[in-house]
């Protein structure tokens, strides 16, 4: 987890602590702060502030989030080819818009997805986000590709029934997004550029 992430989830904890004592070991092994938000589901007021906690968080890092490197040339085939671009995610969807404005690759990205606030359980592995874009783009799912570097990305897009794309970016990842029913596996995101021209 990179040290900002860490940052984020250990401030969620510290906000859990003042509120909930009896979920502390639920709350104790999230890994990360989406997880986090998902162990506090069953207490509406303390997802809520959480989730709170986390946009202001997740904004705050908008001002210095780095573009994977292909992404844009990956978004600029998808344009000249003809075909729509969605981002599906578990973060907080103006976070998402905000980022793609401030890097330069909004008009390439037809919908933002962002995980749905008043209900965490709705983030993958859940479909319901992709098929929320599905619907927007106006695109039976069978017919669309996910990609995504993460397990619950792998089962997310199988269950909404889209074929996925594991995006191996870091050693070990192929295994784990292959044996979580990736379709293909990428190394870069220049193969989905090159794919598309």
């Amino acid at each position: 987890m990179s040290d900002h992430l860490s940052r984020i989830t250990g401030e969620l904890r510290e906000l859990v602590g003042t509120v909930r004592h009896d979920l502390d070991q639920v709350l104790r092994k999230a890994a990360g702060p989406h997880e986090l938000l998902l162990a506090a589901a069953e207490d509406p007021q303390l997802a809520s502030r959480l989730e709170k906690a986390l946009q202001d968080a997740e904004l705050k890092a908008v001002e210095s989030a780095l573009p994977t490197p292909g992404t844009a040339e990956s978004l600029a085939a998808c344009q000249s080819s003809g075909k729509l671009a969605a981002i599906v995610s578990n973060n907080y969807g103006e976070a998402v818009v905000r980022y793609l404005a401030r890097t330069g690759l909004a008009d390439r990205v037809a919908h933002v997805e962002g995980r749905d606030p008043p209900d965490p359980t709705l983030m993958k592995p859940s479909p319901h986000l992709i098929e929320n874009a599905t619907r927007a783009l106006g695109l039976p799912t069978p017919a669309c590709i996910f990609i995504g570097d993460q397990i619950s990305d792998m089962e997310a897009g199988r269950s909404a029934g889209a074929s996925t794309v594991g995006y191996a970016n870091k050693p070990g990842k192929a295994d784990a997004l292959s044996t979580a029913g990736a379709d293909v596996i990428i190394e870069s995101m220049t193969e989905v550029a090159a794919a598309l021209r």
